[in-house]
């Protein structure tokens, strides 16, 4: 009979490179959407080089996340690199800092969809309908 292997209990590393991307994109990209006022308005006309620093910055993270998946090829991203770093405390911290990141960004970008939308319907940029219209994107 043959003999059949343990598999390890825990989670499985289910993300490819697409999805990687679009995390990344999605976290990183609409972030430009509603900063670039606050960044335009406080960079003094240096926004182009403000922004090629915060690429420069994105590549290093992402080269810094893609060592990491290849030196610990399991699922918990910045979680797993903390435990392996450190210790389960620090991990712990990281996988919650994680998803409160997360949430912070669909929060905003909830936030700024009305906003962006008043171009077409001039009342999403004012009280309640930036309210309703955001928390409708959250919903759906």
């Amino acid at each position: 009979m043959p003999r059949r292997r343990r598999q390890q209990a825990g989670l499985e590393r289910v993300l490819g490179t697409p999805a990687l991307f679009s995390t990344a994109y999605g976290n990183v990209g609409s972030s430009i959407y509603y900063a670039l006022g606050f960044v335009a308005s406080y960079a003094l006309g240096l926004t182009p080089i403000v922004f090629l620093i915060t690429g420069l910055i994105f590549a290093a993270t992402a080269a810094t996340y893609a060592e990491g998946t290849v030196r610990y090829p399991e699922a918990g991203g910045s979680a797993s690199f903390a435990r392996h770093a450190f210790n389960e405390l620090v991990s712990f911290g990281a996988a919650w800092a994680q998803m409160l990141n997360y949430i912070i960004t669909i929060a905003i970008s909830a936030f700024f969809v009305p906003h962006y939308l008043s171009i077409f319907w001039e009342p999403l940029n004012r009280n309640p309908w930036d309210v309703i219209v955001g928390a409708a994107v959250i919903v759906v």
